[in-house]
């Protein structure tokens, strides 16, 4: 069984800097030899004066042998992906600021809470807090799916640190902190 034909290492276009020569040291059809850089530029420093090499004269610094694609081809796929951030519309800050007076009415709620369990109305305030809680970790959540949308991304910061101080717990342990005569 025969190996497989398998290109060269150096007929590679992408191969680093090399030069092309033929074995008698002449290039392709008695052409002087052409080193050629990463990128398919000339850099025999004929015809290179708008390339990247050292070279000199007023060439375009591509290669001869390359096919020259049409000049609109070429461009065809940049014109849509292009655009301008301020051609985007702006996006509604409507759920950062939501989320914003949910996290204040659930820290208004922690605070019933905690003056009806003063008023050993203990089943409300349990009942309440449980609300707040879980309440606290949706807020949260929601709070910061519109930071990382930018829909509201300041007040929706905002409602990340509201709703963790409405957290019972947290909540408790800051006034147990702040008040120590509670």
């Amino acid at each position: 069984m025969a190996a497989p034909d398998l290109p060269r290492p150096d007929d590679s276009d992408h191969a680093p800097v090399r030069a092309r020569r033929d074995v008698d040291g002449v290039g392709p059809e008695g052409v002087a030899p052409r080193a050629d850089g990463p990128d398919g530029a000339s850099r025999d420093g004929i015809g290179t004066g708008t390339g990247t090499g050292t070279g000199t004269g007023t060439g375009t610094g591509a290669r001869p042998d390359a096919a020259a694609p049409d000049a609109a081809e070429g461009l065809a796929i940049f014109d849509e992906q292009t655009h301008d951030d301020a051609d985007v519309p702006a996006r509604s800050p409507r759920l950062g600021i939501v989320v914003l007076v949910l996290a204040v009415v659930l820290v208004a709620l922690d605070g019933l809470a905690i003056a009806l369990l003063a008023g050993d109305a203990v089943t409300a305030a349990a009942s309440i807090a449980l609300v707040t809680m879980l309440a606290s970790i949706g807020a949260g959540v929601v709070a910061l799916v519109a930071v990382a949308t930018r829909r509201g991304r300041w007040p929706a910061v905002a409602a990340v640190l509201l709703s963790v101080l409405a957290n019972p717990f947290v909540f408790v342990w800051l006034l147990g902190r702040l008040v120590p005569s509670l």
